[in-house]
């Protein structure tokens, strides 16, 4: 098997040839299934073999060139593949066929076009010398196909992931309404818009009202449940009716609760939208394009757009819902509007190209497929004289007479020839057959109205029939179960009525025999459904007790129940339904206790760089479970130790943030230097304008790891939820790349709230924010201790970098970005985060480049030194990762860092007050107009390339035209060259059946063509 394996996986080798006998071949319809396709074969080879089946056809010797992509069918006797019987592309193929009675006949389905659903399909069929050659031919035309299909598709590929990956927005869901038509007004979202902020002011009112009379009732307002497979109804729950209006207006509303979390995403896919709630982590709301009928943007409301469709749940065809959304600007809501336009656009253009073909229970296609289908493998001279009864007497004495006169010699012969006059009648019929709820073209409108009346009943005719052909095999299956076992137990359930309300017993005893009296027994049976045939015992029947007692065997009669019985069994009942609730409630505890077990462990799931000891885990326990760990300062010298010892992995999330509150307790920011208290979900509940950045960053965040990996799976929408709320609380940094990385970090040993107090503590209390400004000052102050401590401590590989023009920036600043995280194993990181700020970066940095002093001095050029600090430099192992972390923690440079900084001002201010020179202005206005002409010159060539690349793709558009065209030119050419050689023929028989003496009366006229085009006869000569 693994042989085979490779061999189909391998490249397919160019030209290889098979010596076959080419059968014959023969057109079908699209709608053939697989069952027809051996009854089609045998069709061919009779064909073949005795010409009864239509034009004979005498089998050749041939050879199957595979020349990729194409496949070409050329006469033994010659050498030159240009000669060809017939030629096509690999990929057309759809499937192949192995007679199984003959094992060297095999044949394969040809699609004609592949664009155009009705066309038809043609069936070529080879016989080989070997059989076990057979194999061979199959499996290097399966590769040659594959790898056709694989260059087909990858640049079409390419460009639908680009497009998938790219078209998502966030937007705050405002409500939905219901209208009447599928065309929006141009102002249905302004008039949603005011209804939904009539309906929040009444509701306050009414929340403001009840507060007042101090009632704990809720306000009265109609709730409802909406439909299931809405999640958004869930939300949603108060409803406002208003009748008023226009048929396109909004009549009944039902705005967004403005208490919980509406932001939501907002995807344009290649089909469907898709609404995605960043809160539950789910879809919420999914719409494919053909649902979707008008799309609208708000005239005064310019932030606001919304879409129509179809509501499922509606009563009548003409119930329409316009879902309303907000986004962050006018401008987003442009973009927004203009890529569904395109997408609509590009969803129309490949569902036309992939259009379905259609099939309806009815098609006589269909019939033959389910005939075909059921004699498969069994006798089948019943089946086919059943299926032949249900044909009109015309068309059955047809059949009969046609068969005859073949003379079959056998009956696989004669279902041969019945299936294939089966054939070319359904394929007759096919053409002109009505799917259901279609109606037939015509002009009046009474004759649309009967053909639409006439549609719908027979409609309803072959559901009748499918009904009922239905139930009598259900009869039929259950019969012959009873006759398989005469004292077989049968369960049932009977409904029975009593006071209002249904109650399902189980009778689980019944014999089969003493059905008919057990229904005669109980008129009250609503439903009697057959589950099994066995019995169930009492122990696996608990409510077989609640049956009423059996009959006396020699009254007959059943003992009535009273009063007191009845309700003992509504107790016993609602005891039950009390316990199965319970049962389904611990169930879904359990449930959700698993997953969350599950993904904590998905988070942890990545290499630990050292162990932690026994010693430390258990100080640690200690330490977290102290009473008053977050209110009262803990020994500062102890803590480090114990940071020295190992953090474990499984609680390293909590003893950050117990380090937090004790650097909080010792180190009190000033109020005008604090985060802005802002509570987590009130920021989740409003827009930001850095969505764009951030959904672009959420793919390139540890996208090896298994959280974060899935597209806007939960790990990237909890990313996202904490990266926009930080945008939002720190309006002054919003989002800058490389805070994602912190933030997974945290994310992977916190939940979302904590992680949100953890980088809030990172950013203001330890002052991590200064490097995420606009201006990045203080990123380059730390470019320049770093090269500072580099020159003081590590001259030789100062020197180095300074001979490359190589500067920290290139290869440090996302060092101190991401803090290691994007370049380093994430068990790397840990040391980071033990709350020293920003100097533990600047010890990391300097412990790295000092242990790998000499491989960076041997690198002679600019190319390999950054090649290695990016790629080799990273890939650390363990014990280089161990050794690190342990210099680090002796490592102290706080003085020197903040001598480096004072000196980094003192010579700015120096620049400062010398100013420019005359001569720099001039030369820096010079660079000016040289950049200015050079961006636009780039301009330039860019809208050069892309007319280029857009006149190419033309061309090569219509090379491929022009291929296709030469290939059914050639086609035709041998189509009639074949038919002239046929008239020759039959002209040179003709002549040999006249009598020589009648030759010599015959007038012999010459026909010329005159140089004007028209024909003249030229006379005989005397």
């Amino acid at each position: 098997m693994e042989l085979q394996d490779e061999k189909e996986n391998s490249p397919p080798k160019s030209d290889r040839r098979f010596s076959l006998s080419y059968i014959g071949w023969s057109s079908l319809d699209r709608r053939t299934t697989l069952p027809m396709l051996p009854w089609l074969v045998a069709e061919i080879r009779r064909r073949s073999e005795r010409g009864d089946c239509g034009p004979v056809v005498q089998p050749r010797d041939v050879q199957l060139v595979l020349n990729p992509p194409f496949i070409r069918c050329v006469p033994s006797n010659t050498t030159n593949s240009s000669v060809f019987i017939f030629e096509h592309k690999a990929q057309l193929i759809s499937r192949f066929i192995h007679n199984s009675n003959d094992l060297t006949y095999f044949a394969y389905l040809l699609r004609g076009q592949p664009d155009n659903p009705e066309s038809e399909m043609s069936c070529h069929v080879f016989k080989a010398c070997d059989p076990n050659q057979v194999p061979e031919v199959i499996t290097s035309i399966r590769q040659v196909s594959k790898s056709a299909l694989k260059e087909d598709a990858k640049p079409k590929q390419e460009a639908d992931e680009a497009f998938y990956n790219s078209q998502k927005y966030e937007v705050l869901y405002c409500g939905k309404v219901m209208v009447g038509h599928k065309k929006a007004p141009s102002t249905l979202v302004d008039d949603c818009i005011d209804k939904f902020r009539q309906h929040e002011v009444e509701r306050k009112r009414l929340r403001l009202l009840n507060g007042q009379r101090g009632s704990t009732e809720s306000a009265p307002v109609e709730f409802f449940m909406g439909v299931d497979g809405d999640p958004l109804s869930s939300v949603l729950k108060e409803r406002v009716e208003d009748n008023e209006g226009h048929s396109s207006a909004p009549n009944h509303v039902q705005p967004s609760d403005a208490d919980k979390n509406r932001t939501m995403l907002f995807q344009v896919g290649r089909f469907e939208v898709n609404l995605i709630s960043p809160d539950s982590k789910t879809v919420v709301l999914e719409k494919n394009f053909k649902d979707i009928s008008s799309c609208c943007q708000g005239i005064k409301q310019t932030d606001h757009f919304g879409f129509i469709c179809r509501d499922p749940s509606g009563g009548g065809p003409s119930q329409y819902v316009c879902y309303i959304f907000q986004c962050a600007s006018e401008s987003l809501v442009d973009e927004v509007m203009l890529t569904l336009k395109q997408a609509f656009s590009t969803a129309a253009a490949l569902q036309s190209n992939k259009t379905l073909i259609q099939l309806c229970e009815a098609c006589p296609m269909h019939d033959l497929h389910k005939l075909c289908e059921r004699i498969e493998g069994t006798p089948s001279k019943l089946a086919i004289q059943k299926y032949l009864s249900q044909l009109t007497d015309n068309e059955q004495v047809e059949i009969f007479e046609r068969v005859q006169r073949l003379k079959p010699g056998s009956d696989q012969e004669e279902n041969e020839l019945v299936i294939l006059h089966l054939r070319q009648l359904c394929e007759t019929k096919q053409k002109t057959h009505l799917h259901i709820g279609e109606a037939p073209q015509v002009n009046t409108f009474s004759a649309a109205g009967d053909a639409a009346a006439t549609s719908s009943r027979f409609k309803l005719d072959i559901l009748k029939n499918k009904a009922r052909t239905s139930l009598t095999n259900s009869l039929e299956n259950i019969f012959a179960r009873v006759c398989l076992s005469q004292t077989a137990f049968k369960c049932f359930i009977l409904h029975y009525k009593y006071k209002n309300s249904t109650i399902v017993v189980y009778i689980s005893s019944v014999f089969t025999h003493d059905l008919q009296s057990f229904l005669l027994e109980h008129p009250d049976a609503r439903e009697l459904l057959p589950l099994s045939r066995c019995a169930l015992t009492s122990s696996l029947d608990p409510l077989g007790r609640l049956l009423p007692p059996a009959a006396d065997p020699l009254t007959g009669e059943r003992p009535k129940k009273t009063g007191a019985d009845y309700r003992a069994l509504w107790k016993t009942a609602i005891h039950q339904q009390i316990l199965l609730l319970r049962m389904e409630k611990e169930n879904q505890r359990l449930e959700a206790s698993r997953d969350e077990l599950h993904i904590r462990k998905m988070k942890l799931n990545y290499q630990e760089v050292g162990q932690c000891s026994k010693d430390a885990q258990a100080l640690w326990e200690r330490k977290l479970s102290a009473p008053g760990r977050t209110t009262v300062p803990q020994d500062r010298e102890e803590m480090y130790r114990a940071l020295c010892q190992g953090l474990p992995k499984s609680r390293r999330g909590e003893i950050w943030l117990l380090l937090s509150h004790q650097h909080r307790l010792r180190h009190r920011l000033p109020q005008r230097q604090q985060a802005p208290d802002t509570s987590y979900q009130d920021l989740l509940k409003q827009l930001t304008a850095q969505q764009h950045a951030i959904l672009v960053d959420l793919g390139r965040t540890f996208p090896t790891h298994q959280y974060f990996s899935a597209q806007l799976g939960a790990g990237q929408l909890s990313l996202y939820n904490l990266l926009k709320a930080y945008s939002l609380l720190d309006t002054e940094v919003g989002y800058c790349q490389g805070i994602s990385f912190v933030a997974g970090v945290l994310l992977l040993h916190m939940s979302e709230e904590q992680a949100f107090d953890m980088l809030k503590f990172l950013m203001y209390d330890l002052g991590i924010r200064r490097q995420y400004r606009p201006d990045m000052v203080s990123l380059q102050i730390q470019m320049y201790q770093l090269s500072r401590l580099l020159h003081d401590y590590h001259r030789e590989l100062y020197n180095h970098f300074e001979e490359h023009e190589i500067c920290p920036s290139l290869y440090a600043a996302p060092w101190f970005l991401t803090l290691f995280a994007s370049q380093y194993p994430l068990g790397f990181n840990r040391i980071l985060l033990q709350l020293k700020g920003t100097e533990v970066i600047f010890k990391v940095a300097l412990c790295l480049l000092s242990s790998h002093e000499g491989e960076i001095v041997e690198c002679d050029n600019f190319e390999s030194i950054v090649d290695y600090l990016k790629t080799t430099l990273p890939s650390l192992t363990q014990t280089q990762m161990e050794q690190t972390i342990a210099k680090v923690m002796e490592m102290d440079i706080s003085k020197q860092l903040h001598a480096y900084e004072v000196e980094y001002h003192v010579l700015q201010d120096e620049m400062l007050e010398a100013g420019p020179l005359p001569d720099d202005s001039e030369r820096l206005d010079k660079l000016d107009k040289t950049n200015a002409q050079l961006k636009k010159q780039n301009m330039d060539l860019l809208e050069k390339l892309q007319a280029a690349r857009q006149k190419i793709q033309t061309l090569e558009t219509s090379v491929d035209n022009f291929l296709s065209r030469e290939s059914k030119m050639k086609h035709m050419i041998r189509s009639l060259e074949q038919e002239r050689a046929v008239y020759q023929k039959t002209i040179e028989r003709m002549r040999s059946c006249l009598p020589p003496d009648a030759l010599t009366d015959v007038e012999m006229t010459q026909i010329k063509t005159g140089p004007n085009g028209k024909a003249k006869t030229a006379a005989k000569k005397p």
